[in-house]
């Protein structure tokens, strides 16, 4: 991986540019999009659940599980939008005949995918501030913990859309994207609740959950910003995400060079 970026850096970069001036057209939209549902999502369960028994810090507790999946609800539209280039205009060809390996032209799309969700990441942030003015301190924050975090994630997502992609295949089976893979991971990633919650109800389910990605994006990304005692390990974390990250970018090459036939 990294002998490829290094290798083709200057192509590299410039397709990284290139991918990023053309989300720059629909950076803003995003960023509204986001503001919208994570605000309607906080207004209740920061607020209004607390009428039915929830934990009056559960506002805050939630509003860290979204700044983690910020990037993974962008894969479904990322993902479409690469399988109907596939379809029409057939870009990732022209990239392909580029004097570069295959990989390079993956990592670059992963990176730029990567940038942007750092980017929505960090924009969230102040919403949450505003919501949860008194109960969210900034001062408890660990900046390196979330900076590393939050990159990690990213990289993950955007390997994460590559696989998508390259399982999919066809714009008619998107449609089983969101419940066969972004549902799953999404509900079972410990977003509505933490994996001590699980473990104290039943140890063999807590552990078989170790099996899925977003529980340490979750896990960390509350202990980042929570300075969280209950969530596992922070190191621990981030030594799953490197693992889910090294396995998920050689499922996703091997996925798209079948679908591609690149060599």
């Amino acid at each position: 991986m990294h002998n490829n970026i290094v290798r083709f850096k200057d192509i590299f970069c410039k397709l990284v540019a290139t991918n990023l001036c053309i989300a720059r057209e629909h950076i803003f939209s995003q960023i509204i999009n986001l503001y919208i549902w994570t605000s309607c999502t906080l207004i209740i369960m920061g607020y209004i659940m607390q009428n039915f028994g929830l934990a009056t810090n559960y506002g805050c507790f939630q509003f860290a599980s979204i700044v983690g999946v910020v990037g993974l609800f962008e894969v479904y539209n990322t993902a479409a939008k690469t399988i109907m280039d596939f379809d029409n205009d057939r870009t990732i060809s022209y990239y392909l005949t580029l004097p570069a390996r295959p990989a390079t032209v993956l990592l670059a799309t992963i990176c730029s995918y990567a940038i942007v969700g750092m980017l929505l990441t960090i924009a969230v942030l102040p919403l949450g501030k505003l919501l949860f003015y008194n109960s969210f301190n900034f001062t408890q924050v660990s900046w390196f913990k979330f900076g590393i975090t939050a990159m990690l994630a990213n990289i993950f997502f955007g390997i994460f859309m590559i696989a998508v992609v390259a399982q999919v295949g066809t714009i008619s089976k998107m449609r089983n994207v969101w419940s066969r893979f972004i549902w799953p991971l999404w509900v079972l990633g410990c977003y509505q609740f933490s994996w001590e919650a699980v473990y104290a109800v039943s140890a063999s389910f807590a552990y078989l959950l170790l099996c899925n990605p977003v529980l340490y994006v979750m896990e960390g990304m509350r202990g980042a910003l929570l300075s969280n005692p209950d969530c596992l390990p922070w190191g621990l974390c981030v030594v799953g995400l490197c693992f889910f990250i090294v396995v998920g970018w050689h499922y996703a090459y091997y996925k798209m060079q079948r679908l591609l036939d690149f060599v």
